[in-house]
This record gives structure tokens, sequence and C-alpha cells, in this order.
């Protein structure tokens, strides 16, 4: 396990730097979609809904903004993580396909490293207080078991059903807008019961009342997270383990 890991974190680190070599922006391109919606969203609230923000708006529309973006990237790479690795699977012999799934999910967080790391800035420019930021890794390890499952699952899954990438694309629009990422909702309300069962909403929601309010939203919510990430890692990783052989034949 311990050279699965090593392996994966050397691949993750060394695609993450070749991923824009020789850019003149470099870091800065994984920075720049989520910085063009959230100033885009920003405008567009504030043009067409003033005066219906949640307090410190701006901070709290970037969280939803980059939580919603490292789980949807996290799950189109892991989408394509055997498929994109075709050629080391032929060529090495007992190659643990299991590196490639861990090293597209760590070249995500890498990624998400440096939007938290824009979050912070944005706190520090809007006055926010930046204490909260060293709560964060509380929310990520909570949601963290969730993507991994779904990961090894999409990653299984991917190498049979070519349109995975494109069905994907499409859910995931249609689940940016369900989960309250630009918007507030209230309890009792029907998208506030349908977003229970979204494990997005938990990673967004604990991530504001850490970051915002600097508090502990109710045990309830990482109960939730917690049993979504156990159930997918269960399911995730099973049917990985039981296809694994067929994938490696197969691509």
């Amino acid at each position: 396990m311990k050279d699965i890991l090593r392996l994966s974190f050397s691949l993750a680190k060394t695609s993450f730097k070749l991923r824009n070599e020789g850019s003149y922006l470099g870091i800065m391109w994984y920075l720049l979609g989520p910085l063009a919606l959230f100033f885009i969203i920003l405008f567009v609230k504030g043009a067409a809904f003033p005066g219906t923000s949640a307090p410190s708006y701006p901070i709290y529309l970037l969280i939803g903004i980059t939580g919603f973006n490292f789980f949807r990237q996290s799950i189109t790479t892991s989408i394509q993580a055997i498929n994109m690795n075709a050629g080391f699977i032929r060529s090495i012999n007992n190659i643990s396909l299991e590196t490639f799934v861990l090293a597209t999910i760590l070249e995500s967080v890498f990624s998400h490293i440096f939007e938290i790391a824009l979050v912070a800035a944005f706190m520090i420019y809007f006055g926010v207080p930046v204490l909260g930021i060293l709560l964060y890794p509380l929310s990520f390890l909570v949601f963290f078991p969730f993507i991994l499952g779904a990961g090894f699952f999409c990653a299984a899954v991917g190498v049979y059903t070519t349109d995975l990438d494109n069905i994907w694309m499409i859910a995931s629009q249609l689940l940016f807008f369900v989960t309250p990422v630009f918007y507030t909702i209230e309890p009792g309300t029907m998208l506030h019961t349908v977003n229970l069962f979204n494990p997005v909403f938990y990673f967004v929601s604990i991530s504001r009342s850490l970051l915002i309010d600097r508090t502990f939203p109710p045990l309830w919510m990482f109960g939730v997270i917690l049993g979504m990430g156990a159930l997918a890692c269960f399911v995730g990783i099973k049917i990985f383990e039981a296809k694994k052989r067929e994938l490696a034949e197969k691509v």
C-alpha cells in the first residue's frame, strides 16, 4: 500500500507540474475558471437581485464555487484515469491500477490547495477573519472519503462506458444549479429536501460554517457526509477490485 501511495503521489506531482509547463500564467490557469465564474455571478446577482445576498456573500459564493469545482474535477479526471494511462498499463506488468485513480484524485487535491489559498486571500480583502481557514481541513477530510469512493467507481465504469464523461458533464451542470453554490436555501423547502441527498451540499455547508461563521455545524451533518463517504468507499472500491483484472485486459 505504501508503494501505491508513493507512486500515486509522484505521478500526481509530475502531472501537476507538466500540465501548464511553458505557460506564461502557469498555476494561475487553475484559478482563472473559478475566478471568472465568481465575478460573473457576483455581477449578475448584484444587478438582478440587490439586497438578497447572504452575509459575507463574496466569500459564501467563492467557497461554493471552489468546493463544487474540486468535486467536479475529481470525478471528471477519475472517469478517464484508466483509459488515459492505457499505454502504461499495457507496457508495465503487475502495475497496480489503483495508482492511476489515486494519482488523478491527488492532482485535483493539489489544484484545490491553490483554490483555498485564493479563498484566504479574498477573506483578507473583504475583512472576514481568516482564522476560520485553519478549520477547513476538517471539512475536507470528512468529504474526501466520498471523493475517493466515487472516483474508484467512476474509473471502473468509465472503461466500459465511453460516454460516461459526456453524461457526467451534463449531470454536473445540473447538480451545480441544484447545489446552493450561489444562492441560499431555507429548511423545509423542496430544494432543501433534495439537497439532503447531495454530498456536495454538506461539504460546502460545513465549509461555510467553519470559514465564515467560525462555528461547528450540527453534528448530524458530519454524520451524514461520513456515512455517504463510507458507503461510496465500500461500493466504489469493491467494484473496482472485482473488475480490476478485466479493466487491465480491456484497455
